[in-house]
C-alpha cells in the first residue's frame, strides 16, 4: 500500500513510523565494519545515540 495522496505535495505520503533501533544499530555496525560502499562521515551522534555506542574514533573501529 503507498498511503494516501497529498494532492499539495502531488505524491504518496506515510505516516511516520516508530524506529527501529535494532535496525540502526545494525546498519551502524555494518558501517563501522567497513561493510558498505562508503566509509562513515564521523562518529555516532544526535539524539538516537545511546549509552553503548560511545565508542572510539570510525578510523579505530574500522581498522580493528
Amino acid at each position: 500500500m503507498m498511503g494516501k495522496y497529498d494532492s499539495s505535495l502531488q505524491m504518496f505520503v506515510q505516516s511516520p513510523r516508530e524506529l527501529d533501533m535494532s535496525r540502526l544499530a545494525f546498519l551502524r555496525w555494518l558501517a563501522e565494519a567497513g561493510r558498505l560502499e562508503h566509509r562513515i562521515a564521523g562518529p555516532s551522534s544526535g539524539a538516537l545515540v545511546t549509552e553503548g555506542d560511545a565508542r572510539s574514533s570510525p578510523e579505530q573501529a574500522v581498522a580493528a
